[in-house]
């Protein structure tokens, strides 16, 4: 059997982005192993002084470190072993302010790690060393980006990106417009469910 990890940051109470992310939850139950990682309740570390260092020295070739310098990375190497034994990656997040919310690309920034999901050779350049998992991120807005040209989002593009960087294929299933056209809402969400259903279907048959 496949295992999936599951991602969802959906703090706020009544999260459109939980329903959906409840919705892939209860259709994959059974078909993959879910391994589960709330980024509300287990935040990662932000790139500050002492660990930003410390991941700038592993990048540059640096593998002797002491036991308290191990211990200031041993968040970003949990997600990272995370990544690393999942056949399927699910995120599931809200666009705050245009973009990623703040835990959620501390999460990106966590996983990004040179010899350990991408490689760097001056004479080819980067390569994706996640070549054999697949990625699906659900994306939930209340604002209708697609429908405007003068107002646009960079949560998709950003995710989307990163995830090409360290090789992972990559869907999307984008529910956006949920405050905007509230008299919508429910078809928004259950487009999106069937979506869901969909992608379920294919991943998992």
């Amino acid at each position: 059997m496949t295992k999936t990890l599951v991602i969802n940051y959906t703090p706020r109470n009544g999260s459109y982005t939980k329903i959906l992310f409840d919705e892939f939850v209860k259709l994959a139950k059974g078909k993959t192993e879910l391994v589960h990682l709330d980024l509300s309740e287990t935040p990662p570390d932000l790139l500050l002084v002492e660990n930003l260092n410390l991941i700038m020295e592993w990048n540059q070739g640096k593998r002797n470190f002491s036991e308290s310098e191990l211990a200031l990375l041993s968040n970003h190497q949990g997600y990272i072993n995370q990544l690393l034994e999942a056949d399927n990656i699910i995120v599931a997040f809200p666009i705050y302010n245009f973009t990623l919310p703040a835990t959620v690309k501390a999460w990106i920034d966590a996983i990004i790690v040179s010899d350990k999901t991408f490689s760097f050779n001056p004479e080819v350049g980067f390569k994706g060393l996640c070549t054999d998992k697949k990625a699906l991120s659900i994306i939930v807005s209340g604002f209708d980006y697609s429908n405007s040209d003068e107002v646009k989002e960079y949560a998709s593009s950003t995710i989307k990106q990163n995830f090409d960087f360290i090789g992972i294929q990559s869907e999307q299933i984008l529910a956006f417009g949920v405050d905007q056209n509230r008299d919508r809402l429910d078809s928004i969400l259950y487009t999106a469910k069937l979506e869901i259903k969909d992608l379920v279907n294919s991943w998992f048959c």
